[in-house]
């Protein structure tokens, strides 16, 4: 199956979760990042703002904002007419996501500051993950150029159980991810 093959299936599985087993896979990812040792041994997390199907991060962010952990949400901004780059901008409050960025996503002002350098933890949403880390996006390549740029932060992807397959299509520029958290299971892995 190649890459947008699976992106079809994936995104017709989760628009297809009863709306209940959603829920309780939620709290279940929630409950087991925020009890993980990556977590609670990072600073500054940066954490996607879940669209659509995607794992809710909502309550993460406001366990996260009530901690003593410095927050971040992704801010898509043009750099050229043909190309956008990803920033991680503070926040302090749900409050200050209330601009409609790209694809509808809900994103902080410009205002915020950009703590994209003191990233220690990033929170990854994606299609599909594998057993080597390897992560199927939405195919606009935000996360991986992003991701580039910090080699040294940990990178926690959530997901629900039928996201994660032995093995999935990607590229060599593909970045990996180090823990991937559904509701039913955690795997560690090794980038390499």
């Amino acid at each position: 199956m190649d890459k947008g093959e699976l992106r079809k299936e994936i995104k017709l599985k989760r628009e297809n979760i009863e709306r209940n087993t959603k829920l309780i896979a939620d709290e279940k990812i929630r409950k087991t990042l925020l009890e993980s040792e990556i977590y609670k041994n990072s600073k500054v997390v940066f954490i996607y703002v879940n669209m659509d199907s995607e794992v809710n991060t909502v309550e993460i962010i406001k366990e996260l904002l009530a901690s003593d952990k410095k927050v971040a949400v992704p801010k898509v901004i043009p750099v050229s007419l043909k190309e956008r780059q990803m920033k991680a901008l503070k926040i302090d409050s749900l409050l200050q996501l209330n601009e409609s960025g790209a694809f509808g996503i809900l994103e902080p002002s410009i205002e915020c500051e950009d703590i994209s350098e003191e990233v220690d933890l990033i929170i990854i949403p994606g299609l599909a993950f594998d057993l080597k880390g390897n992560r199927l996006g939405y195919g606009g390549g935000f996360y991986d150029r992003f991701l580039s740029k910090y080699p040294n932060s940990k990178r926690v992807a959530l997901c629900y159980d039928f996201q994660v397959f032995d093995e999935i299509p990607h590229e060599f520029f593909d970045e990996k991810v180090d823990l991937i958290i559904s509701e039913e299971k955690i795997i560690s892995l090794k980038k390499s």
